[in-house]
């Protein structure tokens, strides 16, 4: 065996057990916790709020980007994200009350 076979079957390797421990993560943080993975999209439609209300051309872009759909409609986009925070914070009290 070659010495950079060697180091990219190594590579190769490190990089699939890498991507199979990712998955693993991911599936017992679905399965065990869900309440974090509804955490992290709460945080992250607080980040969409925030970028749409500061307005201006970003927020056009972004809104244009996330929901093409709308054409840019910022107020629209808004809307519907704050309707998206109130049910992901029902569904973490929901998890809450579970664990207990």
């Amino acid at each position: 065996m070659n010495t950079t076979e060697a180091v990219r079957e190594t590579l190769v390797l490190s990089l699939l057990g890498l991507i199979i421990f990712y998955f693993i993560i991911l599936l017992y943080d679905t399965i065990a916790r869900p309440w974090r993975l509804v955490e992290e999209q709460l945080m992250e439609i607080e980040m969409h709020i925030e970028t749409l209300r500061k307005g201006g051309r970003r927020a056009k872009f972004h809104s244009w980007i996330s929901m093409p759909a709308w054409r840019g409609d910022v107020e629209k986009h808004l809307k519907y994200l704050l309707g998206l925070r109130e049910l992901k914070k029902a569904e973490l009290e929901l998890f809450e009350k579970l664990r207990r």
